[in-house]
């Protein structure tokens, strides 16, 4: 069936997808929720993944042809800004901004690597070799 096998489908009746969301409440419990979206909002969330993927893919080519850091990368693959990462790596904005240059990266040292490696939830190894 269908519905059970993937969490969006279409409700052919009213022309609308539903959606399995989860909510989390304090106390930590989830509970699930179904959701509804019209086509229009259909395409436009997956118009803005592809566009996610697109800026994903051409950090991983900077980093590959040199032009650019993991760092970048990362950045991309978890959608957060210089600032965003300067507070969860507890380093300043304008060395995060300047660790993105590849010769300053490869310089990096083991306690900077590893603050960017807990702040991405990766190891070291995985922050210095993007595939």
């Amino acid at each position: 069936m269908e519905e059970e096998s993937n969490p969006v489908y279409k409700n052919q009746a009213h022309g609308q997808y539903r959606e399995l969301l989860y909510s989390q409440y304090a106390d930590g419990k989830f509970e699930k929720k179904v959701g509804y979206h019209s086509e229009s909002d259909r395409v436009t969330l997956q118009q803005a993944w592809d566009l996610f993927n697109d800026r994903i893919e051409e950090a991983r080519q900077k980093v590959k042809a040199g032009k650019a850091s993991p760092i970048l990368y990362y950045m991309e693959k978890t959608l957060v800004t210089p600032m965003d990462l300067s507070m969860h790596a507890g380093i300043m904005v304008w060395r995060v901004k300047h660790h993105l240059k590849p010769r300053v990266f490869k310089r990096l040292g083991e306690k900077t690597l590893q603050k960017y490696a807990v702040a991405f939830n990766i190891t070291i190894d995985q922050l210095k070799n993007v595939d």
